[in-house]
């Protein structure tokens, strides 16, 4: 049985949002893993992305994740924590600047 067009779309999501990432944002960070979980179950889908991030330089302070419309219009969470703290980050929503 061919593989449903459906299932296709988070590899394509994250594919995008991968290449976004790396294009938009200074080279001071390394992606080490992107887990992109999809749970089908119930009458609620939920899709939840975890980065895990290392920096490249001291003192690299700016992190970026870039959402398209449709994208961030189904975001209902985001939250961002370091490894080991249970403080959340303080996050910046904005549009991105084409030039920068």
């Amino acid at each position: 049985m061919a593989p449903r067009s459906w299932l296709r779309l988070p590899v394509l999501a994250l594919a995008t949002l991968s290449y976004v990432l790396a294009s938009a944002a200074s080279h001071s960070f390394e992606n080490t893993a992107i887990v992109r979980t999809v749970d089908l179950g119930g009458s609620l889908v939920s899709v939840t992305t975890t980065y895990a991030i290392r920096a490249l330089e001291d003192g690299a302070q700016k992190y970026v994740v870039s959402f398209g419309e449709k994208e961030k219009a189904s975001v209902s969470w985001f939250e961002a924590k370091l490894k080991g703290q249970g403080d959340p980050l303080p996050i910046k929503s904005r549009l991105l600047d084409p030039h920068e």
